[in-house]
């Protein structure tokens, strides 16, 4: 039983005075409730961001007759970020926040760093599918504002483990990650990033890259599934050749 009934209305009585702020009276909850959570302030630069994305010219895959696509272009400490040693076995991820493989991507990329963190190197090109996953974009903006702040690696390994992408759930990581929401937003409104994006996306077409997440272990594609077990085969194999060779 409630705690206080709501009075009752006998017979002869004029209507009972409604309640202050009876359920049809209340307003409507703000949609932002706080500027830093608010990750859709950075709506027009996404929108653009994603109109690039759509009208980029297609990009030549780079391959030779009959061979399987190669990463174009190769892979460079002056262009890639890349997390871990770049000079031994490399590991290049076309890959996107805010999708339903995210968080499975995210447990590949642990169990190679759990595995051969001092032997190879992982490197991020975007590739947002904007249609197919709305907050692709908005995401791949906010990584690039935090690399003003070099923690890019940092907020794309939250990003990654994340259940939702909601305005609050960017803004907690953001703390996570030991960055200012407030700064991290006005980077992203900019576009600061969007010709990364964009070149990286060019790249993608160029290697050959359809679907996010793909990756290229020393810039040979790795066509099994994205998954801890044959990935990590895969990289140990690489690691063999490398040292047989």
């Amino acid at each position: 039983m409630p705690e206080f009934p709501p009075p009752i209305q006998l017979p002869g009585q004029p209507p009972l005075p409604r309640e202050p702020y009876a359920p049809q009276d209340r307003p409507a909850p703000p949609t932002v409730v706080d500027e830093d959570a608010d990750v859709y302030g950075a709506e027009d630069a996404a929108a653009r961001l994603t109109e690039r994305l759509r009208t980029l010219e297609p990009t030549p895959v780079h391959a030779e007759p009959g061979e399987r696509p190669r990463l174009s272009p190769p892979l460079t400490v002056d262009r890639d970020r890349i997390e871990g040693p770049a000079a031994g076995v490399t590991v290049v991820v076309f890959g996107a926040h805010g999708t339903p493989a995210s968080r499975s991507l995210g447990a590949v990329l642990d169990a190679i760093r759990d595995r051969h963190l001092a032997t190879v190197g992982i490197a991020w090109r975007h590739y947002p599918d904007p249609d197919a996953h709305p907050r692709a974009a908005i995401l791949a903006l906010a990584v690039e504002a935090a690399a003003v702040s070099a923690r890019f690696w940092p907020l794309t390994r939250d990003l990654l483990h994340m259940r939702h992408h909601d305005p609050g759930d960017l803004h907690a990581a953001l703390v996570r990650s030991w960055l200012d929401p407030s700064e991290t937003l006005d980077a992203m409104r900019a576009g600061v990033g969007a010709d990364r994006i964009a070149a990286d996306v060019s790249s993608a077409q160029a290697s050959g890259v359809v679907v996010s997440p793909t990756l290229f272990i020393d810039g040979e594609r790795f066509t099994g599934e994205v998954e801890p077990a044959p990935v990590l085969a895969a990289v140990d194999a690489a690691l063999r050749d490398r040292a047989a060779g």
